[in-house]
């Protein structure tokens, strides 16, 4: 069974929207940060970052990449993590109390983040999931309702809801990975960058209004294998990339990638904004990579578009 997640003012289901190639219209705008957004959630297992399935007893943390337009999202936070069962419509209920949480009251920068660890007792075989629920406000304290759950001081804020695998005897998911060479601007290698200004000239920098060509390359070991129970089933688990930028306009909102994926498929298309003065605007870019499974990774680009 697929994992799920949801993260907007009004539960966008990201995964259940990025649904298919028909959809591309529809998610341009998606594609383009305009306000404080949760964009992904990862899960790291303490003694193996690499993996996204927790075992009974092991400890983990779930981590939410949130983005602003300006680069600094500032916002308060209240997650919750609980087991449950298997189900096929919508998210499912806690099947007992939530074992961790999380409580961040006033409005920072930091990091969303809930460290937990899986109770010992817990039966896999019933509750082989597990799901973490919150919500975000952005610019403004969260504050608990005398019923014990959440709401923003001001606005309405961002629910979340994420659901993932329990690690177990025939289940164990580890985390897609960027790699320092995954991305790539026009043919060439597109490092990180720890400087985000155009004042230096260090970044990458493009001509207003031209088109540009972001390429995504994952490594094959990416591609896990997968358990098939009948021969129809795919052999390997497809993944799902999404990329965000802060400016400009993107081609897709997604692109679906297979470890067979051909390398003119695994690119979008990204026009660059017109300025309305001389001065180079600093333009941020987002990418999301996750399995079907709860697994997910993000990276972060930027360029700068001048005159």
């Amino acid at each position: 069974m697929s994992t799920r997640a949801a993260f907007s003012p009004s539960i966008l289901l990201l995964a259940a929207a990025l649904c298919n190639a028909g959809c591309d219209d529809s998610l341009k705008s998606v594609s383009l940060i305009e306000e404080t957004r949760v964009l992904g959630a990862r899960v790291e297992v303490e003694a193996d970052e690499g993996r996204s399935s927790p075992n009974a007893g092991e400890r983990a943390s779930l981590r939410l990449l949130v983005a602003a337009p300006n680069g600094e999202p500032n916002f308060s936070y209240a997650l919750s993590v609980c087991a449950v069962a298997l189900t096929n419509n919508g998210f499912p209920p806690c099947a007992s109390a939530p074992f961790a949480s999380a409580l961040a009251t006033d409005a920072t920068h930091a990091d969303a983040r809930l460290d937990f660890q899986v109770p010992s007792d817990l039966e896999l075989e019933t509750t082989p999931h597990a799901f973490a629920s919150g919500l975000i406000c952005p610019d403004s304290s969260v504050i608990l309702a005398a019923n014990g759950g959440p709401s923003c001081l001001a606005g309405t804020g961002t629910e979340v809801a994420f659901e993932f695998t329990l690690g177990g005897p025939e289940q164990s998911n580890r985390n897609p990975a960027f790699a320092g060479d995954a991305l790539s601007l026009d043919g060439e290698l597109w490092p990180a960058s720890t400087n985000m200004s155009c004042d230096d000239g260090s970044l990458r920098q493009v001509t207003t209004r031209t088109a540009h060509a972001l390429r995504i390359d994952l490594a094959d070991s990416d591609f896990e294998v997968l358990t098939q129970q009948t021969s129809v089933e795919p052999a390997r688990e497809s993944l799902l990339v999404s990329p965000f930028s802060s400016a400009g306009k993107l081609g897709h909102g997604f692109l679906t990638l297979s470890a067979d994926t051909p390398p003119e498929q695994r690119r979008v298309s990204w026009e660059a904004p017109a300025l309305t003065d001389s001065v180079p605007s600093l333009v941020r870019f987002y990418f999301i990579v996750r399995d079907a499974r709860g697994g997910q990774d993000f990276a972060q680009r930027a360029l700068c578009v001048v005159p």
